[in-house]
Formats: C-alpha cells, sequence, structure tokens
C-alpha cells in the first residue's frame, strides 16, 4: 500500500507492479539412459532396479524381459512395453515420472518409441531388441527418426567400427541403415557380451557430444550401459509462483472505492482497461516464486539397503555355482529367492502405502462428492497429445518455429475466410440482399434497447464459474472474478450496460490467441491435423453469459428449439437423449423390425456457420432488434493471431464460425438449425448441439426383402434432404465420416446401400454416440466393458481389501448412488 499512496501516477504504479520478478536459476543434471539385456525380468527385476537408481538415469531399456515384465514394475517410473515374437522376447522402456513420457503408437514388434518431454530439448527413445535369426525392415523405423532420436537397445549386429571383432550380414545392413538416416555410434568403455568379444547392445543417437560407459556389474550375459548428455538434460529444482491471495484480497477492499470513483469520471472503456491491468499487475507483485524440488523420490533407505543385500547373495550364489554343486550352493539359491521376495513385497507395501496416504487425505477432506479424488485421477490419465515441433507441406518437413508459425497462419487466415456466394444461386441472392438491408438497419440508432443486467444476475454467474486459476487471454483467472468485492461487480454491471444500450460488443473482446494441438498420435502433422484452441478474456465470458440469459429467453419463448434437440438447454440431458433412442430401438426390435440409424457428420461445425445466413435467419425468426444488433456485433469484426513456441504471427480476419469458447456460440448454433428436423419428415430425429442422429422405421410387414428396400430408399432420401439443407446454409457435412447402421435380430446382417451426395455410406456394426457404444443387436457389454476399464476394476485382484474399501468411500460410493437413481428413472420409463 506504501507504492499505491506514493503518489506516482495509477501508469506509473501499474507499471512498477508489472515488472516480472527475477527467478532464482534452476540446478541441471545430465540426462542419463540405461540399456540392459535382462534376459528375463522375472528373475532380475530387483537388479534392474538397482542398476537403475545407482547409475541415477531417468530413462532405462530393458531388452529381453519375456512376459512377466507386469509382475513387478519399477516405482517412480512409468514403463511401456511391446511383446516380442517368443515368449522370452519383448522391450520395456521406462521413463522415470519427473518427465512426461507419451508413447508413439507401432505395431512393429520388439520395438518401444516414446517422446520424453520436460528435458531441456525434446528427444525420442527407440528401444529395440532384435532375435537372432529373425528377420526385420528396418525401414519400418525410417519414419520415426526426428531431430534428437536415441536408438538403443540388444541388435545382435557386429561390425568393426561399433567395438566387434568382424562385420557380420546383419552389421552391414544396420551400418547402411545408420548412415543413411545420419545417425552416430556411441561407444562404451568396453564390449557388452560377456560370452565373446562382440559389442551387440548398441547406441546411436544424432545428439552431439553424447557418451557411454559400460558397467562392471549385472547378472546377465550382458553388461549394461550407461549413455550421458552434457548437452541434454532436466530442472533437479523448479520456480513456482505462491500468489499471496490474502494480501490480493486486502488490497482489493482497501481500493475499491477508489475504482468506484474511478468509473463515475472514466468512461466504460477506459475504466475497464486500466481495472484488468490493474488485477494482472496486482496478482504479479502479491506473487513469490519459491523453488521446488522436481526430481523424482528416491527409494526409502531400508529398501535399498536390502537391493544391497540381495546383489551381495545374488553374486555369492553366481560364484559357488561355478565351482560346486553341493548344499551350501542350494542354501544360497533358497536365501537368494527369499530375500527376492521379501523385497518385492516391500516395494510393493511401500506403493501401496504412498497410495493409501493419498486416499487417507481424501477422506479427511470429507469430500462427498469425490472432487478431490477424481480432480487427482484426471491429470494421471487424461489424454495426452503430442507437442508439434515439425509440419508437413506437401513432401516438406519444415522444423523452424517462425516457418511453422507462418504456415499455420496462412491456412487458418485461408479457413477465416467468408463462404463463396454462389451469384447464380437465388437463395444466395436473396441472403446478401437481406443481410445488406438487415445492417443498414441495425447502423441508425435504435430506441429499444436490450434488457439492462444488475448485480445480482452478474453475481450469480460469477458464482457458477469454475473455480480455475488458469489465466485468460487477459491474464485474469475465474478464482480472481469470484474473490471481486461487491463494489467491483457493480462497476462491471455499469460497463455491460453501457455496451448493452449501445448494442456494442467492446473490440478489445474480439481478439484471440490461437495455440494449436496436434490430431495424430504419432507422426508429423499437416496444418489440416492440427486443432486450433482460442484464448479469450476471462471477463468477456461473463457478458457472453448475460447475452445467453437474454437469447435463450427469447428463442424459449419463441419455442424454436425443436424437442429433439437436448443439447446446451435447460433440462437438456445427454441421458435423456439416450435413453429416449435406447427406448425406441428396443420397441422395434421387439416387434421383430429392423431400424436405420444415421450419424451425420458436420466439418468443423461450430468454425463453419455463415454469418450472414445466421443473421438473416434470426431476423427471419423474430429476434429483438436490439439483440439482433448486439449479436451481429458481437459477430463481426473479429481478428485472431498464431502463437507458436515464444513467435507469434500477424492478425488476420475472421469472417465465418463463431467463436470458439464462447457460452453463446452452441445454443446460437441450435437457433441457427433449428429448422434442420423438418428435413426429415415423419421419421425419428435425435439432436444433442451438432451430432444428429436420425432413425427410420419401415411400416410392418411380413417380407425382410420390403424393409430392406423401403429403408434404403428412404435413408438415400433423408440424406439427400439433409445434405441439400447443408448446402442452402453452407453448413459442409463431411460425407465420408457420415455413417449408416442397422440395427437387427436377424441371425445374419441385412444387406443395404445408403448414398449421400453419390458417396455410400459405411454400414457399421458399432458406433460410439453421445458416449454409448450402439451395436448392431443393441448389446450393453461394449459400453459396460468400457465403464469397467475406466475404473481399472479388472485388475481389482492385485487391490488389497483396505485399498479397496478406501477406493471405495472416497470414490466409488457416491457413483453407486447416483447410478441407483438413473436405474428408478429407466424402471419408471
Amino acid at each position: 500500500m506504501s507504492e499505491w499512496l506514493s503518489g506516482n501516477t495509477i501508469n506509473g504504479i501499474l507499471s512498477l507492479w508489472e515488472t516480472p520478478t527475477n527467478h532464482s536459476k534452476c540446478q541441471q543434471n545430465p540426462l542419463s539412459i540405461l540399456n540392459y539385456n535382462v534376459q528375463g525380468w522375472g528373475t532380475r527385476a530387483l537388479e534392474a532396479v538397482e542398476l537403475i537408481f545407482n547409475s541415477d538415469s531417468s530413462i532405462g531399456i530393458f531388452t529381453e524381459v519375456g512376459e512377466l515384465w507386469k509382475d513387478f514394475t519399477i516405482p517412480h517410473f512409468k514403463s511401456f512395453y511391446q511383446k516380442g515374437t517368443n515368449s522370452k522376447g519383448g522391450v520395456v522402456v521406462a521413463v522415470g515420472k519427473h518427465l512426461k513420457a507419451t508413447r508413439i503408437d507401432t505395431n512393429i514388434e520388439n520395438t518401444v518409441i516414446v517422446d520424453v518431454e520436460g528435458l531441456t530439448e525434446q528427444i525420442r527413445i527407440i528401444g529395440i531388441y532384435w532375435p537372432q535369426c529373425q528377420p526385420r525392415n528396418l525401414e519400418d523405423l525410417t519414419s520415426y527418426i526426428s531431430e534428437k532420436t536415441i536408438l538403443t537397445g540388444d541388435f545382435n549386429a557386429s561390425a568393426q567400427e561399433w567395438q566387434s571383432p568382424m562385420t557380420d550380414a546383419r552389421g552391414n545392413q544396420l551400418k547402411k541403415w545408420i548412415e543413411k538416416n545420419n545417425l552416430l555410434f556411441i561407444p562404451g568403455t568396453k564390449n557388452s557380451s560377456k560370452r565373446s568379444d562382440r559389442h551387440i547392445d548398441l547406441i546411436f543417437t544424432n545428439i552431439e557430444d553424447a557418451e557411454a560407459e559400460t558397467l562392471n556389474t549385472g547378472t546377465s550375459d550382458h553388461w549394461p550401459i550407461v549413455m550421458k548428455s552434457d548437452r541434454i538434460g532436466f530442472q533437479t529444482d523448479g520456480n513456482f509462483p505462491v500468489v499471496n491471495w490474502t494480501v490480493f484480497q486486502i488490497v482489493l477492499a482497501l481500493l475499491q472505492d477508489f475504482w468506484t470513483k474511478e468509473s463515475e469520471i472514466q468512461d466504460a472503456e477506459n475504466w475497464y482497461l486500466n481495472y484488468t491491468r490493474f488485477l494482472s499487475a496486482l496478482k504479479n507483485r502479491v506473487t513469490k516464486w519459491s523453488n521446488r524440488n522436481r526430481y523424482r523420490p528416491s527409494l526409502p533407505p531400508y529398501i535399498v539397503g536390502m537391493l544391497k543385500q540381495v546383489r551381495r547373495v545374488r553374486n555369492k550364489y553366481y560364484r559357488e555355482r561355478k565351482t560346486n554343486f553341493g548344499v551350501e550352493v542350494e542354501r544360497t539359491r533358497l536365501l537368494l529367492r527369499t530375500l527376492t521376495k521379501q523385497v518385492k513385497n516391500e516395494v510393493y507395501n511401500y506403493k501401496s502405502e504412498r497410495w493409501n496416504a493419498f486416499l487417507s487425505t481424501i477422506q479427511e477432506s470429507h469430500d462427498r462428492n469425490g472432487k478431490h479424488f477424481w480432480s487427482h485421477l484426471s491429470k494421471i490419465y487424461k489424454p495426452k497429445t503430442l507437442p508439434i515441433s515439425k509440419l508437413k507441406a506437401g513432401s516438406i518437413t519444415i522444423a523452424h518455429q517462425q516457418e511453422i508459425t507462418n504456415m499455420l497462419y496462412s491456412y487458418y487466415k485461408e479457413q477465416a475466410n467468408s463462404p463463396t456466394i454462389d451469384e447464380s444461386e437465388k437463395h444466395d441472392q436473396k441472403i446478401v440482399r437481406d443481410y445488406n438491408k438487415i445492417m443498414n438497419t441495425l447502423s441508425q440508432p435504435l430506441d429499444i434497447k436490450v434488457e439492462k443486467v444488475t448485480s445480482s444476475e452478474v453475481t450469480k454467474i460469477i458464482k457458477k464459474l469454475k473455480n480455475k486459476k488458469s489465466s485468460g487471454y487477459d491474464q485474469i483467472s475465474n478464482y480472481i472474478i469470484k474473490l471481486l468485492p461487491p463494489a467491483y461487480i457493480d462497476c462491471l454491471v455499469k460497463c455491460f450496460n453501457v455496451w448493452l444500450s449501445e448494442g456494442r460488443y467492446p473490440d478489445f473482446w474480439k481478439l484471440a490467441k490461437i495455440i494449436t494441438l496436434n490430431k495424430l498420435n504419432a507422426g508429423v502433422p499437416r496444418p489440416d491435423q492440427t486443432r486450433p484452441i482460442s484464448l479469450l478474456a476471462t471477463h468477456s465470458k461473463l457478458f457472453e453469459k448475460v447475452l445467453l440469459e437474454r437469447v435463450s429467453n427469447w428463442a424459449e419463448g419463441a419455442q424454436l428449439v425443436p424437442i429433439e434437440q437436448s443439447g446446451f438447454r435447460q433440462g437438456g440431458l445427454i441421458a435423456t437423449r439416450v435413453l429416449s433412442i435406447y427406448q425406441e430401438i428396443q420397441n422395434n426390435l421387439a416387434a421383430n423390425m429392423p431400424t436405420l440409424a444415421l450419424y451425420v457428420d458436420y466439418r468443423k461445425a461450430y468454425d463453419m456457420v455463415w454469418h450472414a445466413g445466421l443473421l438473416v435467419k434470426l431476423h427471419d425468426l423474430g429476434m429483438p432488434i436490439a439483440l439482433l444488433k448486439m449479436t451481429a456485433s458481437w459477430l463481426g469484426n473479429r481478428q485472431a493471431y498464431i502463437a507458436f513456441g515464444d513467435k507469434v504471427s500477424e492478425k488476420y480476419k475472421i469472417d465465418i464460425g463463431l467463436p470458439q469458447g464462447s457460452s453463446l456460440s452452441p445454443f446460437l448454433f441450435i437457433v441457427y438449425h433449428c429448422d434442420l428436423i423438418q428435413c426429415l419428415g415423419a421419421h425419428s430425429g435425435h439432436m444433442f448441439a451438432d451430432d444428429l442422429s436420425v432413425l427410420i422405421t419401415a411400416p410392418i410387414t411380413k417380407s425382410l426383402a420390403t424393409i430392406i428396400s423401403y429403408l434404403e430408399e428412404e435413408g438415400t432420401e433423408v440424406c439427400k434432404k439433409i445434405a441439400a439443407y447443408a448446402k442452402k446454409w453452407k453448413q459442409p457435412i463431411n460425407v465420408q465420416k457420415t455413417v449408416a447402421q442397422i440395427f437387427y435380430k436377424q441371425i445374419k446382417r441385412p444387406e443395404i446401400k445408403i448414398h449421400m451426395e453419390g458417396h455410400q455410406l459405411e454400414i457399421v456394426n458399432t458406433f460410439k454416440y453421445l458416449g454409448f457404444t450402439w451395436t448392431s443387436k443393441m448389446s450393453l457389454k461394449p459400453t459396460i466393458d468400457l465403464c469397467l476399464e475406466k475404473k481399472g476394476i479388472q485388475n481389482a485382484e492385485r487391490v488389497t481389501e483396505e485399498d479397496k474399501a478406501h477406493n471405495y468411500e472416497a470414490a466409488i460410493k457416491n457413483y453407486m448412488a447416483a447410478a441407483e437413481c438413473l436405474l428408478h428413472a429407466v424402471k419408471r420409463n
């Protein structure tokens, strides 16, 4: 407060508070990678655990692991397994949980490919086991070689250049492929085979300044090798922000009178911009950066001691076995077996204790709805998208950040152009004429205004916001807004009412920051294989919810939203739509009548909405002129720019589509296509937002051939009408992804052909729609199996009774109660 009262200007104070805090330097460790042929994970799992911790390795590649790798996993590591061509083969790549690992899906046996982040540079690990006398096509791996790749494993290949006395045929084959892909061999300190002078456990990489050391330990026939790179490492500790929210709230409360007075002398735009800048700067001012250990936790000392004891007994056993086979050897073998079992049990108990401690914390919080439990699991099991490090442009691959940014900018700028108007099409001409008339009317002063908003209405909206601390485009989070004292909300209401009375959506809310995600699970994506994510100002979402309330009141009052639509409306639930579809199909099957289902897929539904068509249709549907002006202002003059890494593109104009992430967009999409249901005639339509399903049932007749013929004709006719509607309102359909399904009771699936725009639709046996797996025989097994898989019940035999009790009390009990309510609802229906 002394800084605020120093007599400096508002701009001077906020500039001071916005100054970034100096972060302390973080300690960095070089990356170490262990490569070891264990010759059976079941017998050498503990040895592998001790090796990876003693060598301080963050990544382990274990070959010839066999099929027992699941019996024991490395604590604090995430393991990826690929089976081999026989029971003794297989590869495991283990990555420390202090790093982010994403598996690249392949169908190549004895091969695991993992992308690793959290290092100074992202790397790709390719773990290989190549058994003797088995062929391998190395070209299968060529497309997976990226800029920072480490290829390692047991190749069973010899070359004089690779520390072996001679070069064999496999060595020649591998050497040519390595040279072709510009990979370098990293030599160890000695050969890796104990039985010969050959060096067959090899490491290749295109990373500079890498070196390897062969360890003189281990009981398999291969010496373990550790590769290190000083160029690539990870932070053992990191800085993270700690915001003093108590001080933040106190300062807000002390300065609310100041901002109230400012709202009386400044116009809405200037007050709002200064106010949002103040919130962001204040948060920065009360933020301190603390150090946190980011490195993986080590094993407890007592387990480390037990591992050393097992190693001593194991070495003693292997020494005695070579010299004699008497009672002493058998006694040592039994001791080794007993100690190994004890250590495995201790490691398992250690992992169970950590899990039980977490569940106890959940229970002590008395969280009845299981929010903390599922929030924790969602962070662990949430789907991961591969980062974008390269883009494909035809046959060319680009990797420079600025080039990728420019390519994404060109692609999305072209996508943002308004749809092409067909001058020969009467409907297009009418829409253009009507749109120009409407925009001319809206440009004139209006006597009617949009209904004003009140402080209580905005307060209710704020209370319903999710309590997220992630910031929006304006560096302000939902959490900050929920901390606002009433005086700030009153000032916001005053700004909102100014913009509502003017029928104007502020221009500073119309700029979106676009970041892109990768749609692919493997390989280099093209620009059309990326998913754009728009970051908007958090306060704009409050104003959009105010608009949504007025638009929905008008639409619902005019009964514009069809009863077949369940999405984004009050009382509309996925469960309602699923039960409706399920009941209809079951009724038909009870009468032995097949049912045809069409699943229509729109291409980028919200992103392809025609602005002129939307405004004309809203006008024709009777939207109040003041609300229409507000909607037109909300749609018009929008801009965006691409942010990739530390590069940003130029701004480009958006002339098509509804703003992504807006609460108003889904409802306007529903109203825009409220007449789509009329294309279906007497057939049953089911809609949830942009998901459309059509059920077609034939009249009751004895002849199956007559029924199928009717379904084919009606199905194709409905597709024709839906396609004509989509063309008329420029809402393109992805015909290749639109499919059909026939539900039947007969032994053999009836043959049926449905066409849309000259394309024959694929007839599927199963289809996932609205989160439910629909099978042609209406079996519930796939959906139930999916639910069981998500909950991990199939692994319950490895969970102790105490763990099960904790799990039940912490989470499952609540969901069983909810399921019981749903069961009663189904019975009533």
